[in-house]
């Protein structure tokens, strides 16, 4: 386990290691009350970065690293959602759907 000494070599490392493997990748926050310190680990189980601070400066900056991983890990959803259905709809479910939309349609003419 690396502490690294610097914020910008341990964001830079964070991204580097949720690059190489995203679905592996996590990240830890411990806040020691006893000693006041925050603790921010990123780990794939093969490489991790950590990084401890006492500065109340450093909030700003973990609510980055959050909105950063956040952001990648949604763009990546957004791909998924894309992708086309394992299974396809059935005709049967097709016709279903076209029938609930037409006397959803008639029901509402008939009640005006």
């Amino acid at each position: 386990m690396v502490f690294y000494g610097s914020w910008d070599s341990f964001i830079k490392a964070a991204a580097d290691i949720y690059a190489a493997t995203p679905e592996k990748a996590r990240y830890t926050v411990k806040y020691r009350n006893c000693d006041g310190m925050l603790v921010l680990k990123v780990t794939d189980d093969a490489t991790c970065a950590q990084i401890r601070t006492e500065r109340l400066d450093d909030i700003k900056k973990v609510a980055s690293l959050y909105r950063m991983l956040a952001q990648s890990a949604s763009h990546r959803s957004q791909e998924i959602r894309e992708l086309p259905p394992v299974f396809p709809e059935s005709k049967k479910d097709e016709r279903e759907a076209k029938a609930a939309k037409r006397s959803g349609l008639s029901n509402t003419a008939s009640t005006k």
